[in-house]
């Protein structure tokens, strides 16, 4: 892979070490806010590097180390890292030799590389002591997927001190070994939803009594369908169905379908507009069939958020040394509509999202498969972007 790049890894002497961290959290994954076994490990490799650190109940992790004192650090940067440790309610079919354990449970979004890459990049902070180019606070974040943790790390003080920069990565799928970093917007507005649709039981044999809720629904089905292909916004978007439930019995017509999924959009006003059109469409369903439908979004919306332009250049820099061609700065055009409660984080502070390309060829599984799969030789030249960025912000501002 070096060879390919032309571009000779420095941080190739940690390859093994985040092999190993990596597939030991991938063989034991655990859902949000259970991650205690994770949390244990992560207490304890810190421990050992003399970190001091603070759990948030229940298993998230607030970390420093003692070696920054303001003598040393006087005049740097300082820098916030978060690392997810969550995975996610699936059931693995890779048939890796590392796979889960867990039944039901896997990490399937790459959260085992990125506590992995954390984890050594403040290995490296506590062998360089105070040569390192900025002052780092790890933030060790449960339940992501569930859009719970940067919530609680914030109210524990995640933030505190007034910290300069918050900076966060990905490892990617859809394209295979490089780096991207999104100029501006670098997510979207995203909430789930849930469709209620409300008939009449009957039996089929008497089916002037009844009101067919499974027809209704799939008018439903088939209006977002064509309101996906027919709106044109501002930037990407779109509204989806994730899983229909209703009925028990072939020959009766069932009173209630459920319909799940999710709305998305590059930018709140097509948000808003979607949502807008969504209730009309289902009024207008009511009216045609005689049903009831009820629209309901069970959390609030996670909220876009963009990269700092000072940042994105330090990043595009960085990105460019290691990545040569393979590295992509890419502009709403290119936008993946994935939301992150991370956008708590760019409330109060300026940061930087970064995403690593870990597709492995004809495994092009996507994030949230059973098969997910990432190439782990992406592993050292990431930590190595990471530690490029921190050098940059140390450099250039």
């Amino acid at each position: 892979m070096a060879e390919r790049l032309n571009y000779q890894c420095k941080f190739e002497k940690y390859k093994e070490e985040l092999i190993r961290l990596r597939r030991h959290f991938h063989r034991h994954p655990e859902l949000g806010l259970q991650e205690f076994e994770t949390s244990a490990f992560i207490q304890e490799y810190l421990g050992k590097l003399g970190y001091r650190f603070r759990i948030v109940e229940p298993t998230g992790i607030i970390a420093e180390h003692p070696c920054q004192d303001e003598a040393a650090f006087a005049g740097k940067k300082k820098v916030v890292l978060r690392a997810e440790m969550d995975a996610l309610p699936i059931q693995e079919q890779t048939g890796l030799s590392y796979a889960s354990e867990n039944a039901g449970v896997m990490h399937a979004c790459g959260h085992d590389g990125i506590v992995a890459s954390a984890l050594v990049l403040a290995r490296i902070l506590a062998e360089e002591g105070e040569v390192f180019p900025v002052r780092m606070r790890f933030l060790f974040e449960p339940a992501e997927e569930i859009g719970e943790g940067a919530k609680r790390m914030l109210e524990a003080g995640a933030l505190d001190g007034e910290p300069d920069i918050f900076l966060m990565f990905h490892y990617a799928v859809d394209q295979s070994f490089g780096m991207a970093v999104h100029e501006g917007q670098a997510s979207a507005m995203i909430n789930g939803m849930e469709i209620r649709v409300h008939g009449k039981s009957s039996h089929w044999c008497e089916a002037h009594k009844g009101i067919d809720s499974i027809y209704a629904a799939s008018l439903v089905v088939k209006a977002l369908h064509d309101l996906n292909e027919t709106y044109k916004g501002k930037g990407p978007c779109l509204i989806g169905i994730g899983t229909i439930h209703g009925g028990e019995y072939s020959n009766i017509i069932t009173d209630l379908v459920t319909l799940r999924g999710n709305i998305r959009a590059a930018y709140e006003e097509d948000y808003q507009a979607l949502d807008k059109r969504l209730k009309e469409t289902l009024n207008e369903i009511e009216a045609k069939t005689g049903t009831r439908i009820e629209l309901e979004y069970p959390k609030p919306a996670v909220l876009p958020f963009a990269n700092d332009p000072e940042l994105t250049r330090i990043a595009e820099t960085a990105g460019r040394k290691i990545f040569g061609e393979q590295f992509l700065l890419e502009g709403e055009e290119q936008l993946f509509l994935s939301g992150d409660n991370a956008y708590r984080y760019f409330l109060h502070i300026k940061g930087l999202f970064s995403v690593f390309l870990s597709g492995i060829p004809d495994k092009g599984y996507p994030l949230h498969h059973p098969k997910f799969q990432i190439d782990e030789d992406i592993l050292p030249y990431s930590l190595e972007a990471l530690y490029e960025i921190l050098s940059g912000i140390d450099r250039d501002m």
